[in-house]
């Protein structure tokens, strides 16, 4: 059974170097600190510090227990920062989205968040470059396709359902049925680059090439061939009937969402608040 006074005397010893150090921040004898780092590692049956007459120092295996008990002790700290001051959030919020999210469904979401939250501000930065989270100053990213670098901590929010999109003229001309059966025929816009290295998924290279969605959108508007884009990018062209939606006998792959920061330990409290209010499926639904 986890000993919380273990865990505490043996993080007290990794962060100071010291036995006797840490029996000083926690007012024991070194004895009794000593007594629980043991105590703690015969439980789990792993060495997690290597002593010397001279210091004591982190094994691996320590290492890595440090790294878990820290992120457990600061999520306890942020719930009883909950508990105790639930509405009591201020500070801003730095988050990067990439330029096609959806506005509307984006603005919904923070407009929700910040009525809850009002002590709170939020900047968001839409760019498709791939800032540096840290070197920038940013707490979150919302990214589509890749997570980005190693290094960062990702989650996967969802996917979203990406179509194929054509002009009625285009369809009309080339594609009377509306299914799409060999792509090496067309040349197909594909912003999110879903069809490289899938095996006849092979398109014609256009004149024209982009990674924007709505470069890509307006392309296809223009019978300027066919546009791998995301439903929710589209519902107006469709209903509008300047384009329509194609069938296609190979599967069409869906698009990953991620949330993005350059670490899980430390964050503060509005900035996990943030996370918890984005990750619930009512308010991640606005932006898959």
């Amino acid at each position: 059974m986890t000993s919380l006074i273990q865990i505490q005397a043996f993080l007290e010893v990794a962060r100071s170097g010291s036995f006797a150090a840490a029996g000083r921040r926690l007012s024991l004898p070194r004895s009794t600190v000593s007594a629980r780092v043991r105590a703690l590692e015969e439980r789990l049956n792993v060495r997690l510090l290597q002593r010397t007459t001279r210091r004591v120092a982190l094994t691996e295996e320590g290492r890595r227990y440090m790294e878990r008990c820290e992120e457990a002790i600061d999520s306890l700290a942020a719930a009883e920062a909950e508990l105790a001051r639930p509405h009591d959030l201020s500070g801003t919020i730095r988050i990067t989205v990439p330029i096609d999210m959806s506005k509307r469904g984006l603005a919904e979401m923070l407009g929700a968040f910040a009525d809850r939250h009002p002590a709170t501000r939020i900047e968001i930065l839409v760019t498709d470059e791939p800032l540096d989270l840290i070197a920038d100053n940013i707490d979150l990213a919302l990214r589509g396709g890749a997570a980005g670098s190693a290094g960062l901590v990702a989650r996967k929010l969802g996917e979203g359902t990406l179509a194929f999109y054509a002009s009625p003229q285009y369809v009309a001309e080339r594609l009377p049925t509306r299914t799409l059966s060999n792509l090496s025929e067309h040349v197909i816009h594909d912003p999110a680059r879903r069809l490289a290295g899938r095996s006849g998924a092979r398109a014609q290279a256009g004149q024209i090439g982009t990674r924007n969605f709505e470069l890509a959108k307006m392309l296809a508007t223009r019978s300027r061939g066919i546009a791998l884009l995301p439903e929710g990018i589209c519902t107006g062209e469709v209903a509008s009937g300047t384009l329509l939606r194609l069938s296609c006998e190979e599967p069409v792959p869906a698009l990953p969402l991620y949330l993005v920061m350059p670490s899980r330990r430390h964050l503060p409290a509005r900035v996990r608040a943030f996370i918890d209010f984005l990750t619930a499926p009512e308010v991640r639904s606005l932006i898959l």
